[in-house]
């Protein structure tokens, strides 16, 4: 199980929902950082980004938390939110179509090992998948409670 399965990290992309969150959240928005090199730290500055980390407020149970983005020329993403105290991460990885694990998967709070199916829908864009995974963390945000994270129903 590879991301991307051997495809390239899509930039694009990853600035697409960049301005997504931004353009969603507006205030909620607190900063973008792009990690532009494979070893190399977050940066205010894209430059052909292989990630993005984007801070938010607030966060489930914390002040603010953030996003760390990444999409692949595949159609492969990672949406892994942290705040302390608590991880989960949405993902679609066309690598895991020969596994047991589901290609659009959730891992829930706290497990990463595990991958069970998500609630976002699949072959969508960018902007798209990002409303999406906004829409899950807002309800969670919300209720302050995150169970709720994988159980929206309706999105795209």
């Amino acid at each position: 199980m590879v991301l991307g399965n051997g495809t390239t990290l899509d930039p694009d992309a990853i600035l697409v929902s960049v301005n997504t969150v931004a353009d969603q959240l507006g205030r909620g928005f607190l900063r973008a950082q792009y990690k532009n090199t494979r070893h190399g730290s977050h940066e205010d500055v894209p430059s052909r980004p292989r990630e993005a980390r984007i801070t938010v407020q607030p966060g489930i149970h914390q002040e603010a938390g953030y996003f760390d983005i990444q999409w692949w020329t595949n159609g492969d993403y990672k949406y892994h939110y942290r705040e302390q105290g608590l991880e989960f991460r949405f993902g679609c990885e066309q690598s895991n179509e020969s596994t047991t694990h589901p290609v659009y998967y959730f891992h829930p709070p706290n497990d990463v090992g595990t991958h069970i199916q998500s609630c976002l829908g699949s072959n969508h864009p960018p902007e798209r998948v990002t409303r999406a995974v906004l829409a899950t963390w807002w309800a969670a945000v919300r209720s302050g409670d995150e169970v709720v994270l994988n159980t929206q129903d309706g999105l795209p």
